[in-house]
């Protein structure tokens, strides 16, 4: 596929998205609103803990209006109301909202945030701004890896994708970060700055996909190179650690959440942790599967099982028929960073989210695995095209799915 068809099926699809999903329905996406205003103030750290910071007093309406449950009110209703609020420059209450992580991947909504419009366009204007951005960036990663332009659209046409695309979540430029960068490394350009900043920029969004980075030791990279790569990358990821324990606070109040009890817990009874993640693998792998191809809401949306099952027929198949010539060493590495990335997932939701020495780890959900699903793809690739896949194939089979995923929203919300 070519980035320029894909530009065009992920606009028109991301952009039904942005207008079928209510506001606030994507999860977190309120706190998210919030961080990108306060970014888009000038805003751009907590202090400790959660963080809070006076807002419009138009903004503050609006989310209220949305967020207000009256069984004779419908969305549409709700909309017009929230529609009808004008800007002003009124300062209203303090709101409280998280920080976990740094500004940067808020910079596309941010910029909505600090014009001085109404709350109905801030909302989906920052919307679309992410939308916009995610899909530029992936359109780059597969104009750098062209062998693998199938495998990055068809992963970025995935109802999930596209959801979290066309919302405000941080999340968005997360995702399309670390496929830049994967594309990159695949195809080393002549520019080795580009890799470099690129490695920065995913790690500054979140610090959990860091490991992308070991792919300069599989791929023919100098001494120099490589060390620059992997210091630009440390650099965001160490900055992205920094915001996120400024941020740090237990989500769970009233519950024995506490990420330094927890490493002392592990670090004194290793096998007991093990066997709790080889346990929740197992248990809920295939959610998880089902999970970062699409489930929306606060995970209570599921979509057809026969979406679910195009879908992965759909990635398999772009696959195993993208041609793509892997040394054994590069598929060796990828499939180890792919692993040992899913378990670092794994273990920060054990630390942040789960119970203190408990038998269950929570907090985990499928859309986080999304930032490493193109390097799993690209690492299972024949080294033959016997079958290509054509293009159009991809477009029909997303382009039914994601008509059966918008549907499931509109039943649900309209």
């Amino acid at each position: 596929m070519t980035p320029r068809l894909f530009v065009a099926v992920a606009l028109l699809l991301g952009l039904a998205y942005v207008f079928v999903t209510p506001p606030f329905a994507v999860p977190d996406e309120d706190n998210h609103f919030w961080r990108a205003l306060a970014v888009g103030r000038g805003h751009l750290l907590a202090t400790r803990g959660l963080d809070s910071m006076p807002m419009p007093k138009a903004v503050e309406d609006f989310t209220w209006v949305i967020e207000r449950t009256s069984p004779d009110e419908t969305l549409p209703q709700k909309l017009r109301t929230a529609a009808a609020l004008r800007h002003d420059g009124r300062i209203g209450r303090p709101i409280r909202f998280a920080e976990w992580y740094s500004p940067f991947p808020y910079a596309a909504t941010a910029l909505v945030a600090a014009l001085p419009v109404r709350p109905v366009i801030v909302f989906y204007g920052g919307r679309i701004a992410n939308l916009l951005l995610a899909v530029l960036l992936t359109a780059l990663a597969m104009r750098a890896a062209p062998q693998y332009g199938s495998v990055f659209a068809a992963a970025a046409l995935l109802p999930m994708s596209l959801y979290e695309f066309a919302s405000l979540s941080a999340d968005a430029a997360t995702i399309a970060l670390a496929w830049l960068f994967a594309a990159l490394l695949f195809s080393p350009p002549r520019r080795t700055s580009l890799v470099a900043l690129a490695g920065f920029a995913s790690g500054l969004c979140k610090p959990a996909y860091f490991l992308i980075a070991l792919l300069v030791f599989a791929m023919p990279f100098r001494s120099r190179q490589r060390m620059a790569i992997l210091a630009a990358t440390a650099a965001g990821t160490l900055l992205s650690f920094a915001a996120a324990g400024r941020g740090a606070y237990n989500a769970r109040r009233g519950l024995p959440v506490d990420a330094a009890a927890q490493v002392r817990c592990i670090e004194s009874d290793p096998i007991h942790f093990a066997h709790v993640m080889l346990h929740d693998i197992a248990a809920n792998g295939r959610f998880y599967i089902e999970e970062m191809i699409g489930r929306f809401g606060a995970n209570e949306l599921k979509l057809s099982p026969v979406v679910i099952t195009l879908e992965i027929l759909l990635l398999l198949g772009v696959a195993v028929t993208c041609g793509a010539a892997l040394r054994a060493r590069v598929r060796i590495t990828a499939l180890a960073i792919v692993v040992m990335t899913a378990g670092g997932i794994l273990l920060s939701q054990y630390l942040i989210w789960s119970v203190v020495c408990g038998d269950a780890l929570e907090g985990v959900q499928g859309r986080y695995f999304l930032e490493i699903l193109p390097l799993f793809l690209a690492a299972i690739a024949l080294p033959q095209r016997r079958l290509p896949m054509n293009p159009w194939i991809v477009v029909a089979v997303t382009v039914i799915c994601n008509a059966m995923a918008l549907l499931t929203l509109v039943h649900r919300y309209w």
